[in-house]
């Protein structure tokens, strides 16, 4: 009896180990380019696309965000887009509505799993006081897809997709690098509007004030 026992266990053992072999791994996410548009908008859409799918605004504004000079227009919902003042570009959407679905039915609320499932593994990072999973857009490496979690418990609390940097340092590697919208323009000029088309190219501007 006892021997039935035994073989019975290590067989019912066997039968499970079995059936988890056969189980299908955990599906690995990964980002799409669905995942770098909203409401029919993708980053690098004109102005007139925005407002076309976006609607009227309720308000907009002129400001630099991390070294751009950008038009911020507002939308119902508290959705924000982000238009460059120099290309009329799209370089940045946040999404403000806690109703809207990204793919796969992401939404306000969704589990780190749920994030991990749909768009792929990733560590997570702290932007701006905030914690967030950052994937990059293939073939575009300054598009990203900014996802925002809750510190604690992980779900998700905020959308953005973006071309812009993501931190004042990172503003500045792209400036250097030549990798802004403008390659490595000073901003302040560019926010005054002053015409250099005639300054000379190969010797140094000097300013000559009152000498008396």
């Amino acid at each position: 009896m006892r021997l039935r026992l035994i073989r019975g266990v290590t067989a019912l053992f066997l039968l499970l180990i079995l059936v988890v072999a056969a189980l299908p791994a955990e599906a690995a996410g990964k980002v799409e380019e669905a995942d770098f548009s909203c409401r029919g908008v993708s980053l690098g859409d004109t102005e007139a696309q925005l407002l076309e799918k976006f609607g009227t605004p309720l308000f907009d504004k002129e400001i630099t965000r991390q070294g751009v000079p950008v038009k911020v227009y507002t939308f119902k919902k508290h959705d924000e887009a982000a238009v460059s003042r120099r290309t009329g570009k799209v370089v940045d959407i946040v999404v403000g509505d806690d109703r809207y679905e990204a793919r796969d039915g992401i939404r306000f609320g969704a589990t780190s799993y749920w994030i991990r499932q749909t768009y792929g593994k990733k560590d997570r990072q702290m932007i701006d006081g905030a914690i967030c999973y950052v994937y990059a857009r293939e073939g575009h490496p300054h598009d990203r897809l900014v996802l925002t979690v809750d510190a604690e418990q992980g779900y998700l609390t905020g959308m953005r997709i973006t071309s812009l940097p993501l931190t004042d340092e990172e503003a500045e590697q792209w400036e250097i690098a030549g990798e802004t919208e403008e390659g490595p323009l000073d901003w302040r000029i560019a926010e005054k509007e002053i015409d250099t088309s005639r300054l000379p190219k190969d010797k140094a501007v000097v300013l000559k004030g009152d000498e008396s």
